[in-house]
């Protein structure tokens, strides 16, 4: 029933976005850039309108956004057929479909990386209310500190089709890393005649790892006779070497050859530091909803159009039958480029710089070669889409947390050799781009802005509350990333397009050596646990137990209110888990998160003292205290009374009056349930 449920879900949500894509292609010519111009400009819509008064469940939309899509694929399809409507959507369903696959296998939502994060980010939005939301990590204090569209659009999503906090996160992961691939290969679609070069193109940016994988490869060999846990952490070390190469990997490699070449540096008083690149293809691996993949698609969305407008302007498309033949007008592909701008300020501020950059480079670019862009179409795009985040805007300028940028100092720059192995390959397409007639001008501006933005990250750095061997490790997360998935898509492209062949032998030859991470994923795939396959709601890991998934449905159902669970850490704990997905306020999330966002507020730790003594049975005058923080739920399971066997009956006896106990399990010895706020 489930899979019915499902596959019907993902149904509706492909009519919905084919009906949006053949609307917008009336204006947009690239059948990719209409779709994720659709997407975008509808979330928008809704962000703007909902500062202004919350639309609450949205489920009686869906029914006449199906009628109306179903509706215009009909009427229009010839034009959709003769236009090859359907090839385009083809191949958003199969990079849909490779993200499906990965949640399919891997769905389940625990407390690693920024996971729950992420699902807490969307369940502020899920209730529907004016925005900012309830801060359901704290309440009554607003989420209006945390750069969130991405978010928001996810959650519009889940209340369009009434779908859990689980389903929505899986569902729009998979999404938004789908809308990138069509971008990217609508991009490469215009300059490479050959579909195995675009193919090329796609599988490196969705399964290569970086120029350290090679070394990877050579310099570290899996145990001798491995049991299957030694196995599985041994695939699970290897999607990580890639990425988290230097000041972490090269310090752990095992071979004579790699201990040579990347020697260990770390001293008595001086620990490596580690800097990590986060690609594309990794974020299926990592399976966060965080704000790099956004960012990924923004990235994306304007090297697509950066690619429709010159295509378009130069006549030099390659015609493929997927989108009307260039020359059309560019006025579309121009304002999106600028709309992106202020939509990274809200979807990922650590690449809003960055963004910036790409941007008013093609705009100098095309000042330099003597044709100006249409600023009509950037101000409508730019101002426009600042104009419609301004009410967000208004309120996270005052409650975002100051990160300066500083000079990076020098014990914590990049060892040569490891910065040479990581992005050997950016440097390598830069150059030959010089080397190449057909789109030289188009890969030197890409060359310049990339390898630029490499340069600087090696010279400032954004100073956010980490330090030590992670003093630049977010800023070189977010901008490495970004900075080689643009490259190798923009430079990979112009490059492979040569009409020297040993020019594009060598882009085969680095992409294949990069493209040995596929060897990497489909181990971790064959040997990674899959207990929780098809368990698209997320919580497999703890609904396992009967008792647990009673509780659970209950609190999903129950009357939306806060809902107190016990403190087991400062961060990355089963705290607030219960609330999370019934997408319900916990009194307290995570202290130590908590106390970055909101700038070290004492109210935090305060209350964190409490909820431990309450769940000790000390609390004074506990009965009142819940009522003062207007606790609606209290969750007490199986670790809670194994912790302290004795404190279920104090905690009964302080606050029964007020109330109401329900037991969720037989054993009368132990207590695992719930406590309900009596009328």
């Amino acid at each position: 029933m489930n899979l019915i449920y499902f596959l019907f879900t993902l149904l509706l949500l492909v009519v919905n976005l084919a009906g949006q894509t053949a609307l917008l292609s009336r204006f947009i010519s690239a059948f990719a850039l209409a779709r994720a111009a659709g997407i975008l400009l509808f979330c928008l819509f809704f962000f703007f309108t909902e500062h202004f008064v919350g639309l609450g469940k949205l489920t009686w939309l869906w029914p006449l956004t199906t009628g109306a899509a179903t509706f215009l694929l009909y009427s229009e399809r010839q034009r959709l057929i003769e236009q090859s409507f359907w090839r385009a959507e083809l191949v958003f369903l199969v990079a849909l479909g490779y993200g499906l696959a990965w949640k399919w296998t891997f769905p389940v939502i625990f407390p690693t990386s920024e996971r729950v994060t992420d699902l807490y980010f969307i369940g502020n939005y899920l209730p529907g209310s004016q925005l900012p939301p309830l801060d359901h990590w704290f309440p009554p204090n607003r989420f209006d500190f945390y750069y969130a569209f991405q978010h928001y659009a996810a959650a519009l999503m889940g209340r369009i089709f009434g779908l859990g906090p689980g389903l929505t996160y899986n569902l729009a992961f998979a999404l938004l890393m789908a809308l990138p691939i069509t971008l990217a290969w609508d991009f490469a679609r215009r300059f490479l005649a050959q579909k195995w070069a675009r193919w090329l193109v796609i599988i490196t940016f969705v399964l290569g790892g970086t120029g350290a994988t090679p070394f990877v490869h050579l310099s570290y060999q899996q145990p001798a006779n491995p049991s299957g846990e030694e196995m599985a952490q041994h695939v699970n070390d290897r999607m990580l070497a890639s990425q988290r190469f230097i000041g972490y990997f090269d310090q752990r490699l095992n071979t004579e050859f790699g201990q040579r070449l990347f020697p260990k540096t770390a001293t008595s008083t001086w620990v490596p530091r580690e800097l990590q690149s986060e690609d594309f293809g990794y974020q299926y691996f990592v399976s966060d909803y965080h704000p790099p993949l956004g960012g990924f698609f923004l990235l994306l969305l304007a090297i697509a159009a950066i690619g429709a407008s010159e295509a378009a302007s130069q006549a030099k498309a390659v015609r493929d039958g997927d989108a009307r033949p260039p020359g059309d007008s560019t006025f579309a592909p121009q304002a999106l480029l600028a709309l992106t701008v202020p939509v990274m300020l809200a979807t990922n501020t650590w690449t809003f710089p960055l963004q910036v950059a790409l941007v008013l480079g093609w705009i100098a670019w095309r000042y330099l070669n003597g044709r100006p862009p249409l600023w009509k179409a950037l101000l409508l795009g730019g101002l426009g889409g600042f104009l419609l985040l301004y009410p967000f805007l208004s309120g996270f300028a005052n409650k975002a947390l100051a990160t300066p940028i500083r000079l990076i100092s020098p014990e914590d720059h990049t060892p040569l050799v490891q910065f040479l192995a990581v992005h050997w390959p950016l440097m390598l397409l830069a150059a030959l781009g010089l080397w190449q007639k057909e789109n030289r001008r188009l890969a030197l501006l890409f060359s310049v802005i990339f390898l630029g933005l490499l340069l600087i990250s090696e010279l400032i750095y954004v100073d956010d509350p980490t330090g030590g061997a992670y003093e630049r490790a977010n800023t070189t997360m977010k901008w490495w990333g970004w900075i080689w998935t643009g490259g190798s898509v923009a430079l990979g492209v112009s490059v492979l397009a040569s009409s020297r062949a040993w020019v594009r032998w060598l882009v085969v030859a680095s992409f294949m050596l990069i493209n040995l991470y596929a060897y990497d994923v489909a181990r971790y795939w064959i040997y990674s646990g899959k207990g929780d396959q098809g368990k698209l709601a997320a919580h497999g890991l703890y609904t396992q137990d009967p008792t647990v998934r009673d509780m659970f449905r209950h609190l999903e159902k129950a009357p939306y209110g806060i809902v107190l669970e016990n403190c087991y850490g400062d961060a990355y704990t089963d705290s607030g888990i219960y609330a999370v997905f019934a997408a319900k306020p916990s009194l307290l999330g995570w202290p130590s998160h908590l106390s970055t966002w909101h700038r070290n507020v004492g109210q935090a730790w305060m209350l964190k003292e409490q909820i431990l003594q309450f769940y000790l049975g000390t609390l004074p005058d506990a009965a009142n205290w819940l009522i003062a923080n207007k606790v609606d739920y209290i969750v007490w399971n199986y670790k809670d009374f194994e912790m302290q066997p004795g404190a279920w009956q104090q905690a009964n006896e302080a606050i029964g009056d007020k109330y109401a106990w329900l037991e969720f399990q037989a054993n009368p010895e132990v207590h695992v349930g719930l406590w309900v706020r009596r009328p």
